[in-house]
């Protein structure tokens, strides 16, 4: 699973996220961006500048291809993540890992 919300307490309070299954496909990664109540932050709101909308959902594109290509990885966290209007930045990134496990689809996954 991958989830995306935006940071801060009242998001944290209110659970103000967004979750997919991966493999994620660009528009599930799309609808991550915009599904919680305070995407609009991100576009723009009250005359602020929009933040690049491109890298976040190429942002969790990468997150959904490493979660769905190592089974190691228990968790990743990604927080704060600085959105601007020229790209983003990762400030602090956690990872989880524990041993392989067997994955239940064992055919091919494309979409």
């Amino acid at each position: 699973m991958v989830g995306f919300g935006l940071g801060g307490v009242a998001t944290e309070l209110l659970g103000d996220r967004a979750w997919r299954a991966v493999p994620l496909t660009d528009r599930d990664a799309a609808e991550l961006v915009d599904e919680p109540r305070a995407a609009p932050l991100l576009r723009g709101h009250r005359g602020a500048a929009p933040v690049d909308r491109a890298a976040l959902v190429d942002l969790l594109l990468r997150v959904g291809r490493l979660a769905d290509e190592q089974p190691r990885v228990r968790s990743l966290t990604l927080n704060p993540v600085l959105a601007r209007p020229d790209g983003l930045s990762v400030l602090h990134a956690t990872v989880r890992t524990g041993a392989d496990s067997p994955r239940p689809d064992t055919g091919p996954r494309r979409l």
